[in-house]
């Protein structure tokens, strides 16, 4: 099921998206949940407003952070989502070592992502060998990409591995990245859209999806998803677009 959810800011969609991810703890309150994020501008704000708003009011120890990519630099380099992470959110309301497992981006890329796939694969509930978070947070590229799965790499989608290495074709920069079948397993996958620049490739996602057309990475996961999936945006250009569907 896809739940198309707008709002007028991105710390309105940041506050449902948490407001969310809390009210399906307050359901399951005897267990711990696993939540892989993302990096980027949009997720800053998603991370500041949990720091601001919510840290009171989440069950920081029932939960365990991954990551759904990195790119390969030291946590200290300012393109590190682990670090973005760390000092906006994790840093500040003092979530302990044993509560995160970061890609190491200053490793050796194909060895991290073996090793990444392990540890998830060990610390995750899996279902017929794929690891099942509880959730993913994506965004989604003005290309249309998604967790470092680019246009060119759809092969990543069905990779036999969690974590793959993929290779930004605009820069050539490293990552480290989720693959297709977990980010289609997750108990909820959730994508967090904002900007006016977005809007473009977003209504074209849509539209592919409808007619059941798979162009851009983002697109194919929706077509085989089977779990409720979220997507949170927050440009009013769109909202003319989704009441006319």
């Amino acid at each position: 099921m896809i739940d198309h959810n707008l709002y007028a800011s991105p710390v309105q969609a940041s506050q449902a998206l948490i407001t969310h991810i809390l009210e399906a703890m307050d359901k399951e309150p005897e267990r711990p949940f696993t939540i892989a994020l993302s990096g980027g501008t949009t997720p800053a704000t998603l991370f500041e407003v949990w720091e601001r708003e919510y840290a009171a009011y989440t069950p920081w120890p029932r939960i365990y952070f991954y990551w759904v990519d990195e790119r390969c630099v030291p946590p200290g380099d300012d393109q590190s989502n682990f670090g973005l992470a760390h000092r906006l959110l994790l840093g500040k309301v003092g979530i302990p070592a044993s509560h995160y497992y970061r890609i190491v981006g200053e490793g050796a890329p194909e060895e991290e992502a073996k090793q990444y796939s392990s540890i998830v694969k060990t610390t995750v509930p899996t279902m017929d060998g794929v690891p099942v978070f509880d959730f993913v947070l994506l965004g989604i590229g003005e290309d249309g990409h998604t967790s470092s799965i680019f246009p060119d790499h759809q092969e990543l989608l069905t990779a036999g591995e969690p974590y793959e290495v993929s290779v930004n074709p605009y820069n050539k920069t490293v990552r480290i990245c989720m693959t297709g079948r977990p980010l289609i397993e997750a108990r909820h996958t959730c994508f967090l859209v904002t900007g006016e620049n977005k809007c473009s490739i977003l209504k074209e996602i849509l539209d592919k999806i409808r007619k059941r057309s798979i162009r851009h990475p983002i697109s194919g996961i929706m077509h085989v998803i089977r779990n409720c999936m979220h997507h949170l945006y927050h440009n009013i250009s769109l909202d003319e677009e989704f009441k006319r569907k």
